[in-house]
C-alpha cells in the first residue's frame, strides 16, 4: 500500500512537473509571438506611413519622379522609398525596417488636376446660412456691392451683357425671401445681376461645396494659420501660376506687411476657414470659398475686391464692411482662367498591396 501511494506520488510529481515545463514553454512562445506581431505591425504602420509622406510631398514638387529616397527615419525604425512612373500615373514602393523586421508596401495612384467649378452666383449662400437670417439680422453689413453681370479679369464691366448670374445665389425660394428682407435694411448695400434689383434668385446647384471647400483644403498648394500669415508677403498665387490657398483659424489678418498702400493680391482658390480681418487693400482674382463659421471684416481704410465669385457653404458667414468697401464681382474668365492654369494635384489610389 505504502509503495502503491509512494507510486502515485511520484507519477504525480512528474505529471506536474510535465505540465510546468509546457505552460513555461507556452508562454516564453507567446511572447515571442506577441513580440514579433508587434514589430510586424509598427514595420507595416512605417511602410504605409512613408507612402502618404511622399504623395503629399510629389503633390508639390514633381521633380521627384522617378528617385530614391533611403534612410528616412519614423516611429523608430526607418523606410525606403521608390517613386516611379509616368507623370499621370505614379507608382511608390515603401520598404520599413523596425527592429530588424521589414515591410514592403507598394501603391499605384492615378494623378490628376483639383477641379474647379463656377459659383452659380456672383456670391452663393448655402441653405444652411440662409435659413439662419432672421429677421432685424445682418450676414452682409456696410458698403458691399455684389454684382452678378459679367466682368473682365481687371473688375471692368463687360458690355453687352452676357453671362449673367444672380448678384447673391441660393437653394431655394424661402431663402430668396430671407435674402431680399436682409436687404431692405441694408442701406448701403448694392445687389445687381440677373433679374433685377435686389438680385437675388434660386438656383439649382449640383456641386456639393463643402465637400469640394475640403478637398482643397485637403490639397491646397498654401496653408497659413495666425501665426504664419503675417509673414507670408504677395504669395498667393498670380494670374500666370494660380494657387489654392487655405488659411485656417480666429483673428487672421491680412496687415500691410509689404509696403504701406500697397495691394495684397492673389490668384487662384482661397479658402477660408475663421475670422480674416483685411487691414489693407487687398485683390483676389478666381473663387473665394467661405467654409465652416467665417466672419470677413475689413477696417476703416481697407478695401477690398473679389474678381471671379464667392461662395459660403458652412453654417455661417458674416461680410462686414462697416467702415469699408467691399465689391464681389462676377467674373466667368477670372474663373476660367484658374481651371485653365491651375496645377495644383490630388492623388486617386488605384491599387494598395503589402
Amino acid at each position: 500500500m505504502g509503495k502503491s501511494s509512494l507510486l502515485m506520488v511520484l507519477g504525480m510529481s512528474v505529471l506536474v512537473a510535465f505540465c510546468i515545463l509546457r505552460l513555461n514553454a507556452n508562454s516564453t512562445e507567446n511572447v515571442s509571438t506577441t513580440s514579433n506581431m508587434f514589430q510586424q505591425t509598427k514595420a507595416r504602420l512605417i511602410a504605409n506611413s512613408g507612402v502618404e509622406i511622399y504623395l503629399e510631398k510629389l503633390k508639390h514638387d514633381p521633380t521627384m519622379m522617378e528617385s530614391e529616397f533611403p534612410g528616412n527615419s519614423l516611429f523608430g525604425g526607418t523606410y525606403d522609398i521608390v517613386i516611379e512612373g509616368p507623370e499621370d500615373c505614379v507608382q511608390v514602393t515603401s520598404i520599413a525596417s523596425f527592429m530588424g523586421t521589414t515591410h514592403t508596401t507598394i501603391v499605384e495612384a492615378a494623378v490628376d488636376k483639383l477641379p474647379v467649378n463656377h459659383p452659380p452666383g456672383a456670391l452663393y449662400l448655402s441653405a444652411a446660412i440662409a435659413a439662419n437670417i432672421q429677421p432685424g439680422s445682418s450676414t452682409i453689413k456696410g458698403g458691399i456691392t455684389i454684382d452678378g453681370r459679367n466682368h473682365t479679369m481687371d473688375g471692368d464691366l463687360i458690355l453687352p451683357e452676357e453671362k449673367l448670374v444672380p448678384g447673391i445665389a441660393v437653394d431655394n425660394e424661402e431663402n430668396v425671401q430671407a435674402i431680399i428682407d436682409m436687404y431692405n435694411d441694408m442701406t448701403e448695400a448694392s445687389i445687381i445681376g440677373l433679374g433685377g434689383d435686389p438680385s437675388v434668385q434660386a438656383v439649382s446647384e449640383s456641386v456639393d461645396w463643402a465637400d469640394y471647400a475640403q478637398l482643397l483644403a485637403d490639397n491646397a498648394d498654401n496653408k497659413f494659420t495666425p501665426e504664419t500669415i503675417k509673414d507670408t508677403g504677395p504669395l498667393w498665387g498670380t494670374e500666370e501660376e494660380p494657387k489654392v490657398t487655405f488659411i485656417q483659424g480666429d483673428e487672421l489678418k491680412i496687415d500691410r506687411y509689404i509696403t504701406q498702400g500697397d495691394t495684397v493680391k492673389g490668384c487662384g482658390i482661397l479658402i477660408i476657414d475663421g475670422d480674416l480681418e483685411i487691414t489693407s487693400l487687398f485683390q483676389f482674382k478666381g473663387l473665394v470659398i467661405a467654409y465652416k463659421d467665417t466672419e470677413i471684416n475689413l477696417d476703416l481704410v481697407a478695401r477690398g475686391t473679389i474678381i471671379g465669385g464667392m461662395v459660403a457653404c458652412g453654417e455661417s458667414v458674416y461680410l462686414n464692411a462697416a467702415t469699408a468697401n467691399f465689391k464681389i464681382l462676377h467674373s466667368y474668365d477670372a474663373v476660367e482662367l484658374v481651371q485653365q492654369l491651375l496645377e495644383t494635384k490630388r492623388f486617386e489610389i488605384l491599387s494598395w498591396w503589402e
